[in-house]
C-alpha cells in the first residue's frame, strides 16, 4: 500500500508539471499580442455603417495597440459568411470580428440556421454601439405621420414597398415587425446591401426604409430624404420633433448594434486588454462626437455584460420572427 501511494503521488505530481510549464507560456504570449497585424472581419460591403464603425475601430485599435488592424469585407447571406469564417478561426487573437445585428443575431435565425451557433462560437469582447433604427421614404410619398401611413397601407394593401439590406436583416425584420403591429401589408423589396437599398429609394423605385441612422442622416439633412418616425423607445434629442413609431404602436423597438467579438475560446488576456481599450476608444472625444451626431448610444461593460445582451437580443428576435412568420426568402 505503501508503493502505491508513493506511486500515486510520483504519478500525479508529474502530470502537474506540463500544466506548470505550458499554461505561463500560453499566458505570456497572449501578453505580447499583438505581434503582427489583426484582421477585422467585417459582413457587408465597403460604405454602409457597419463598415465606417468597423473602420473607425480598427483606426483607433492601430493607434492604441502598436499594430494594424485591417479591416476585410467579407459580405454576403446577411453577414453570415462573415460570421461563419470566424466561428472556424483560430482562436489567436489574429482575426477579429466587427460583430452585428445581422451577421450575429438575426441572420443566424433566418439565412444561416444550424451553420454555427449564435453565441456559444464566439467570443464577445465588448459592446462597441447601439444605433437607433429610422423608419424614411421618399419625399414624393405624400404621407406626414404614422396613423396616416397605417391608414393608407390598410386601403392599399401590398402596394407599399419597403427596401432592406437583405432577407434576414435588421432592415427587413424592421418592416415585418411593424406590419405586425400594425396589422397592414407592404411588399418586402430586399437588395445585396444598405447601398443598393437606399440607391433605389433615392430613385423613387421603392416607397420606404428602415435603415440606420448613419445610412440616412445625410439624406435626411439634404431633404433628399423624408425622415417619418423613429424605431426608438423615445424621441432622439437630434430630432425632437420626430415622433416614435411606439407612440402609435405601443412597444415598437428596433435598434442596430455593434460588437467586437472573436472566436471562441479566445485568451481572456486578449479579451480583458480588447474590452478595456474599446471602452476608452468609445469616450474619446471624436469618438464620442460621432456617436451624438448620429444619434448613436456608445457601448461599454464586460464581456460578460455584452454576452448578456447577445443573448438577450437572440432571444428577442427569435420570438419576434416566430409571432410574424418572417420567413428568409
Amino acid at each position: 500500500m505503501e508503493i502505491n501511494l508513493k506511486r500515486r503521488r510520483f504519478v500525479s505530481g508529474m502530470a502537474a508539471i506540463p500544466a506548470v510549464v505550458v499554461v505561463p507560456a500560453l499566458a505570456q504570449e497572449s501578453r505580447k499580442w499583438p505581434t503582427k497585424p489583426v484582421k477585422l472581419l467585417v459582413g457587408f460591403p465597403a460604405g454602409g455603417g457597419a463598415d465606417s464603425m468597423a473602420r473607425l475601430v480598427a483606426q483607433k485599435l492601430s493607434e492604441r495597440l502598436g499594430q494594424q488592424f485591417i479591416v476585410e469585407n467579407r459580405p454576403g447571406a446577411t453577414g453570415t459568411i462573415c460570421s461563419q469564417l470566424v466561428a472556424r478561426s483560430d482562436a489567436d487573437g489574429y482575426t477579429l470580428q466587427l460583430a452585428h445585428i445581422n451577421s450575429n443575431a438575426i441572420g443566424p435565425l433566418l439565412v444561416a440556421k444550424g451553420r454555427f451557433d449564435p453565441l456559444n462560437d464566439f467570443s464577445p469582447i465588448g459592446l462597441v454601439g447601439i444605433a437607433p433604427q429610422l423608419l424614411v421614404h421618399r419625399p414624393s410619398l405624400q404621407i406626414a405621420s404614422i396613423p396616416e401611413l397605417i391608414r393608407y397601407a390598410k386601403a392599399n394593401p401590398g402596394k407599399l414597398t419597403f427596401a432592406s439590406s437583405g432577407n434576414g436583416s435588421v432592415q427587413h425584420v424592421a418592416g415585418e415587425a411593424f406590419k405586425l403591429a400594425a396589422g397592414v401589408e407592404m411588399l418586402h423589396v430586399p437588395f445585396k446591401g444598405t447601398g443598393e437599398a437606399m440607391t433605389s429609394l433615392l430613385s423613387g423605385d421603392v416607397d420606404l426604409s428602415f435603415s440606420s441612422a448613419a445610412s440616412v442622416v445625410q439624406n435626411i439633412n439634404t431633404n433628399k430624404l423624408k425622415l417619418l418616425a423613429t424605431c426608438t423607445p423615445k424621441r432622439l434629442a437630434n430630432y425632437p420633433e420626430v415622433p416614435t413609431i411606439a407612440e402609435t404602436l405601443r412597444g415598437y423597438e428596433i435598434s442596430t448594434w455593434y460588437g467586437l467579438a472573436g472566436p471562441a475560446k479566445l485568451p481572456q488576456e486578449i479579451v480583458t486588454r480588447l474590452n478595456s481599450e474599446i471602452n476608452a476608444i468609445i469616450q474619446l472625444p471624436d469618438v464620442a462626437k460621432r456617436f451624438k451626431d448620429l444619434s448613436e448610444e456608445p457601448g461599454s461593460g464586460t464581456p460578460e455584460q455584452f454576452r448578456q445582451f447577445w443573448r438577450s437580443e437572440l432571444d428577442k428576435y427569435a420570438k419576434l420572427i416566430k409571432d410574424a412568420k418572417i420567413q428568409s426568402t
